[in-house]
């Protein structure tokens, strides 16, 4: 493997002491459901303060010929090309602090070389926390909240129930390969998937954008302004709503995909970070508190047992603070509240 330095060139007025916690990384997978990522890019360097830190030579990762990138014919001749660019940006949030932008198409060519440099930026800045952010198609319903699923290369920092339960071999993205290259030199990597309706996937949508906002402040603690992304968001879904009032098949299909939505909530664990599982003796304290109130009359309306990983239902709904999927709890309803008790451990 080349020089993987070489690949990227910083900008000559670059103060070389800047330091960013974050990098978020929003390079064009070959799928970006709903313009996700270029809707994200657009509203960061719109509403926030940034600089150029440096720029990757995309001319030797990018594809001309498999993406045919836009030229501009103007009656007898041709004005303009539009090169790609793969760039790096240091911004700031509304707070002041910094993080670090990569954003551009999805290289083509040389992953690994390109993966490294990107390492080599990591250490060079002291980056603690990656964010890859991007959209896929998925079949839910424009009427509903979208649905962000997690990965990482430390899954037991990921909040329970926010990942895909399932293993399954697919097409690999430069992304996918970055999370795993990082992984293995122990940089911390969090991947956002926003779920964008299959049937908007190719206009820009901008809920998937909005929802990948959320979802970096949520894991980063970056305060990233919603602004007029939000209003952009409600008008478009507004639009579509009134697009499919006028077709029966379209309200027919939004309903089945509502229908679907609500049964996968259902059988999805609500997600809890870990810092959030009660520990031993806040889960004693509870218990004890359940004990008095039994002592005091006041008796629970529901009693069921099941494992950890099954727990659902009850007339309240249900939550599963994540103990462990081997653990048997005992769950008590009363009302809208609930006491969940260990009552054995099986390793």
């Amino acid at each position: 493997m080349q020089d993987p330095t070489l690949l990227f060139s910083y900008e000559h007025t670059l103060d070389m002491s800047l330091r960013a916690r974050t990098l978020v990384v929003t390079l064009g997978g070959y799928i970006d459901a709903g313009r996700a990522q270029r809707v994200l890019d657009k509203h960061l360097l719109h509403t926030l303060s940034h600089r150029l830190v440096g720029r990757f030579d995309a001319d030797q990762v990018f594809d001309y010929a498999g993406h045919r990138p836009p030229i501009v014919f103007d009656k007898d001749h041709f004005e303009s090309f539009h090169s790609p660019e793969i760039t790096l940006r240091l911004v700031e949030d509304a707070a002041g602090q910094p993080f670090l932008l990569l954003s551009g198409p999805e290289p083509s060519l040389q992953w690994e070389r390109f993966a490294a440099a990107i390492a080599r930026i990591i250490e060079r800045f002291d980056v603690k926390q990656t964010v890859i952010a991007q959209g896929f198609p998925a079949p839910a319903p424009h009427t509903k909240p979208i649905l962000v699923t997690m990965f990482g290369t430390d899954p037991t920092q990921l909040p329970i129930g926010s990942s895909l339960a399932a293993t399954f071999q697919m097409s690999a993205s430069f992304t996918s390969l970055l999370t795993l290259r990082l992984g293995e030199m122990g940089h911390s990597v969090i991947g956002l998937s926003a779920h964008v309706p299959h049937y908007l996937a190719g206009m820009e949508y901008p809920a998937g954008g909005l929802a990948l906002l959320r979802g970096i402040v949520e894991n980063t603690g970056l305060n990233l302004p919603v602004g007029e992304l939000g209003t952009r968001a409600a008008a478009t879904d507004a639009e579509i709503n009134q697009t499919v009032s006028g077709y029966d098949e379209l309200r027919d299909l939004i309903e089945q995909l509502e229908s679907q939505y609500e049964t996968m909530l259902s059988e999805r664990v609500l997600p809890v970070r870990p810092e959030e599982i009660p520990s031993a003796d806040e889960l004693g304290a509870e218990f004890e508190r359940f004990l008095r109130s039994l002592d005091s009359g006041d008796s629970p309306d529901t009693l069921y047992t099941a494992s950890a990983h099954e727990l659902k239902g009850g007339s309240a709904g249900s939550r599963w603070w994540g103990t462990t999927p081997h653990s048997s709890v005992r769950c008590y309803v009363k009302g809208n509240q609930r006491t969940v008790v260990i009552i054995s451990t099986d390793y």
